[in-house]
């Protein structure tokens, strides 16, 4: 089981532009939303990419702008900080350009964002944030374009290629060093290092100018996906001395308002928080960019915060406000949403939930995959594609307990120490495209099968143990040979016409073993596949009812939805009682939720956590495998429940 710690630090730090006319309204609305409780913290936009040659002196105007507004603001308790919103720059291209040295991707294109290893560049920023500091801004806040792999693949400017050539005694030129990363492992770890080198260079420089003023003043870090390996450095480097050091992660849902795609983005968010020291505050990245519901609704953002609490993140960097108009009415629900459920996630993150369910293997340490770092990590598995989507309860962790699952590419971050402790001490669910892997690296025996790509007839059905029938849309299917002892849940066939009756055995579809060293292992030959035609070999009825077979063979699951609901499940436990978080993934109302597990029969209250942070008892009856509970589920409604036991006579 995977605990959430709930001892962390909270922070809604609400951003807002320095928009000079509307001065007064902005400090105004700050004011109102730290009285109402929404945010704990405010920081002012400071874009300080350089613009101009020589470059504009944008230090002195924006230290100016933001003595006006922490005027208007006047005395109040709420910390009052900058946020460095651009240093090397996002990419976008000013009208007038400065001359730094740009980073060079390894395509050889020049995006206007600037290579830290510059001295000049270097210098600017230096200059720039000494003078910001003596402002005394309660804290910073570096924005994340500090970075040179999401987006960048890394910088083979001339600079970079000087220090790696003199570092290891090499000649490489652009493209030699980007074939020798490619191809040598070493080298490759080796030009990473470099690159995260000059960017904690850039980043002590920046924060020995804060410390000029005061050592003390506190810098947070907001970090990209692809740059996790990166981050914990930078991090602590930015970080004052003493000082827990603070990341935003990258999970915003830009423009992104499908349902279908939030287990997919809770296993992205999840990635990340297993990525950084277990004493870093973490906050989520609640971005509404660009800022109005035409973007993102204001029930997304209240999706996204919570579903980012689930995962470990203790608050966010909020973006309530249009930064390049002011529109005032495109924040109204943003805030809104917020001032109703403050306590509702306050009381989340304070809930220390041990999570239950089929586990999600994630990496000790980020993969690296250099160049092109991101395209290393796939959100392609069991719990993102299907059992989040089936009421089926999942979580992600390093350290997992009891059920795990493994689809195609969970296995490729795994090492061969980790896998036998697995499928020995475990019990474990593999698709097709996973048992093959694992065959070719030998741990076959463990899982009862020898399995290969299958390349004979097009597989047309599979017929599971109880004659339900389930049509396989794809040809990515596993040839499974089973071992002794292995058995054999259903079969996969081929049809020769499809108005004919004839129909032929091809191989089994799924098996189930248990292994000499205790593990048990269920084979499931169909692979988990994203979302699309394919992928309905998986998602129906009938194979939801043999994964729930195949879990009670594996040792059983604490709840689980029943019917064809697309409902997102998450289990655990804390404080003696059961916690279920559900969350309505399909465009259709849910009249009356229902909950299927061993423990149904104990439950005694059961209680939804009401946006004000308090629990309100739900009328519900029970039967000994089913409770129904008199409360409806919407469509981007997050649902936490709480369940407790009888008292015992």
């Amino acid at each position: 089981m995977e605990i959430v710690r709930s001892e962390k630090k909270w922070t809604l730090l609400n951003i807002v532009p320095l928009l000079a006319e509307h001065r007064e309204a902005l400090c105004a609305d700050t004011l109102d939303l730290y009285r109402r409780g929404c945010i704990t913290e405010t920081a002012f936009i400071f874009t300080l990419v350089p613009e101009g040659n020589p470059p504009a002196d944008k230090a002195k105007f924006l230290a100016a702008e933001f003595e006006r507004f922490r005027a208007a603001l006047g005395k109040t308790a709420m910390p009052v900080g900058i946020l460095l919103q651009a240093t090397m720059g996002h990419g976008w291209i000013p009208n007038s350009r400065s001359e730094f040295q740009r980073i060079v991707r390894s395509d050889g294109s020049s995006p206007y964002i600037f290579c830290p290893l510059d001295e000049d560049f270097r210098a600017y920023v230096r200059d720039a944030v000494r003078r910001l500091a003596a402002l005394r801004p309660d804290f910073f806040m570096v924005d994340d374009d500090f970075r040179l792999l999401t987006g960048r693949d890394g910088c083979f400017c001339p600079l970079h290629l000087e220090r790696f050539n003199r570092m290891h005694g090499t000649d490489f030129d652009r493209e030699a060093m980007i074939a020798a990363v490619k191809s040598d492992d070493t080298v490759a770890a080796d030009y990473d290092a470099l690159l995260k080198t000059s960017l904690l260079e850039l980043a002590g420089e920046m924060r020995s100018a804060i410390d000029a003023t005061d050592p003390e003043i506190p810098c947070s870090f907001c970090m990209c996906a692809g740059d996790t390996r990166h981050a914990p450095e930078i991090a602590r480097t930015l970080a004052a001395t003493g000082e827990n050091p603070t990341v935003r992660i990258n999970n915003a849902r830009y423009l992104n308002e499908s349902l279908r795609t939030v287990p997919e983005w809770m296993m992205f968010t999840a990635r990340q928080v297993a990525s950084l020291p277990e004493e870093f505050e973490i906050l989520a990245e609640p971005d509404t960019f660009p800022q109005n519901r035409y973007s993102t609704s204001a029930a997304m953002m209240h999706l996204q915060l919570t579903g980012s609490i689930l995962e470990g993140c203790r608050g966010g960097k909020l973006w309530l406000t249009r930064i390049r108009a002011y529109e005032p009415e495109s924040g109204r629900r943003y805030r809104d949403i917020l001032a109703e459920h403050i306590g509702f996630y306050r009381a989340l993150a304070a809930l220390p939930v041990e999570w239950t369910g089929a586990a999600t293997v994630l990496p000790e340490t980020p993969k690296l995959d250099f160049p092109a770092s991101v395209r290393g990590n796939s959100n392609i598995t069991w719990s993102t594609q299907i059992l989040g989507k089936m009421g089926i309860p999942f979580y992600f962790t390093k350290s997992p307990a009891g059920i795990v699952t493994l689809a195609g590419n969970d296995c490729d971050h795994l090492d061969d120490a980790c896998l036998t402790s697995l499928l020995s001490s475990h019990s474990c669910l593999l698709d097709g495209p996973a048992a093959v892997k694992l065959c070719k690296r030998g741990f076959s025996p463990l899982l009862g099968v020898e399995a290969r790509p299958w390349n004979g007839r097009t597989v047309s059905f599979e017929r599971t143990e109880d004659n339900g029938l389930i049509p396989i849309p794809t040809d990515q299917v596993a040839e499974l040979k089973p071992l002794e002892g292995t058995q054999i849940l259903s079969n996969l066939f081929h049809t020769f016409s499809g108005v004919g009756t004839k129909e032929e055995f091809l191989m089994p579809g799924a098996t189930f073993h248990e292994n000499s060293d205790g593990g048990r292992v269920a084979v499931v030959a169909t692979p988990v596949l994203p979302y699309g035609h394919p992928a309905f070999g998986m998602l129906n009825e009938t194979r939801k009812r043999q994964l729930l077979d195949l879990f009670r063979r594996l040792g059983g699951l604490p709840w689980h939805v029943p019917g064809d609901d697309e409902v997102l499940l998450r289990t655990g436990k804390a404080e003696g009682c059961d916690i279920a978080v559900l969350i309505d993934l399909s465009l259709d109302d849910i009249s009356e939720i229902r909950l299927c597990g061993p423990a149904s029969k104990r439950i005694g209250t059961v209680e939804e956590l009401l946006p004000d942070g308090n629990w309100k008892s739900r009328p519900f009856s029970a039967t000994d495998s089913e409770l129904r509970i008199k409360r409806a589920l919407y469509p981007l409604r997050p649902l936490v429940l709480r369940l407790s036991a009888k008292p015992q006579i």
